[in-house]
């Protein structure tokens, strides 16, 4: 039971990232992260680094769709921009999970819109973790729903969705809200409730920083 919990708390392992939309030069995004359930506490860290306009690396330290530890890097790039705000991405990441080795090929697509006066945005990303001793394959997506309240607060709603190789599909819904901590500093809080599978409820924070 406990492992099922933790393996379904690892669709929140990956925060609200810029999937789609590259990191300008230089610009960097790093996000610390916790969540609490009645039968566990997890913690992680993700950071993103614009090598150029167009190239995004990054890092990804938590736990892998297994609910085991994970320490994956990454490089995205833009893939089509058909026009009308419609964007996709590819990313191709590799490291090491429970101690071996995968390769963690991704797709990303997002959109921005105005509504009420408000900018918001939709966003799918997609990645697939391949054990590269056994081709076994996890998969997870997340698809997420934002909305400016103002310049210091964003309103996310996300549905994550995944399943562990051999083991049944599994999808939680997380509600949320970042506030302005500063210029460079937001603070993240939403709560979580699974939608399939073991039915826990929890709590997540988490600090955006940007430079």
């Amino acid at each position: 039971m406990l492992r099922l919990a933790i393996m379904m708390w690892v669709m929140l392992s990956t925060p609200l990232v810029a999937g789609a939309w590259p990191r300008g030069k230089g610009d960097v995004f790093v996000v610390g992260y916790s969540y609490l359930v009645p039968s566990d506490t997890y913690s992680g860290i993700y950071g993103e680094w614009g090598l150029n306009d167009r190239l995004t690396f990054g890092l990804d330290l938590g736990r892998g769709v297994s609910g085991r530890e994970k320490a994956i890097l990454f490089l995205r790039a833009p893939l089509w921009s058909p026009g009308k705000g419609h964007r996709f991405a590819v990313e191709l990441g590799a490291g090491r999970i429970a101690g071996r080795d995968v390769l963690r090929p991704g797709l990303s697509y997002g959109k921005g819109f105005d509504w009420a006066g408000r900018t918001g945005w939709v966003a799918l990303d997609a990645v697939a973790e391949i054990h590269t001793e056994t081709l076994v394959i996890d998969g997870k997506a997340d698809l997420t729903l934002g909305l400016s309240v103002n310049e210091n607060r964003k309103l996310m709603i996300q549905l994550q969705a995944g399943a562990q190789f051999g083991d049944a599909p599994f999808l939680r819904v997380v509600p949320s809200m970042t506030f302005a901590v500063s210029d460079r500093m937001k603070l993240e809080i939403g709560l979580s409730q699974s939608l399939r599978g073991h039915r826990e409820a929890g709590i997540k924070a988490a600090i955006w920083l940007e430079f």
